[in-house]
């Protein structure tokens, strides 16, 4: 089979989560669910697109700068910001099915840039990108801490974040959810572990929803 982009994933085990969305039949359902997910989550009516303007709003100027969207699964950011003027998003994920759906999907769209590789690793040099966003993947990556020093590192100064995930909550669900791997934050502790990096951050939550955004400083502590 044709490689449509070369693998640069560490070399590293991967939860039971992680390999369910290897699946190509998880990433063919995946914009199913995520046009319902925060509905579900929130408790009142969301819609893809306010979530979407809201990430936007939050990556302003979006035209003619560079993204990365981190864990960009069928690619809904990648797509959201290359359709509002973005010079050029880097899609990453460590799925192949994932990633070639967001390539079908973002047909047509200049500056799509594909990355197979792990969050806790980004191919990309120091200070490259003008905005990182992630959208709702921040509950997979088993060494969040990690992931949040390779975002501050590939950020430019004054570069700005933008992470949507699911809120710890008291749910059975979740309970067993996280035999997969799956980690539930609260919005406090995931704004310290930014804060820990060198974001500057801000939060809020609507029900099992959190939100956080924040900007790189230069200067870290």
């Amino acid at each position: 089979m044709r490689t449509l982009f070369p693998d640069q994933r560490i070399k590293a085990p991967l939860t039971l989560a992680a390999r369910t969305n290897l699946f190509p039949l998880t990433a063919l359902g995946y914009e199913l669910w995520r046009r319902r997910a925060l509905t579900l989550l929130s408790g009142r009516p969301f819609p893809l697109q306010e979530e979407l303007n809201l990430m936007l709003k939050a990556q302003e100027p979006v035209a003619g700068m560079h993204f990365l969207d981190l864990g960009t699964s069928t690619g809904l950011y990648a797509r959201a910001l290359l359709g509002a003027g973005a010079g050029r998003v880097y899609a990453l994920d460590l799925s192949p099915a994932m990633l070639k759906v967001a390539l079908w999907k973002a047909r047509g769209y200049e500056g799509f840039v594909p990355l197979l590789a792990r969050a806790e690793a980004i191919p990309l040099p120091e200070a490259w990108v003008d905005g990182v966003v992630v959208g709702g993947s921040w509950n997979e990556f088993p060494q969040p801490q990690v992931v949040a020093d390779e975002m501050y590192r590939v950020l430019k100064p004054g570069g700005r974040l933008w992470i949507m995930f699911s809120h710890r909550s008291d749910s059975l669900l979740q309970r067993v959810l996280e035999w997969t791997g799956l980690r539930f934050p609260a919005l406090s502790e995931l704004m310290d572990s930014l804060s820990k990096s060198g974001f500057k951050v801000d939060g809020w939550r609507e029900g099992s929803v959190g939100f956080v955004t924040g900007t790189k400083v230069t200067t870290r502590g």
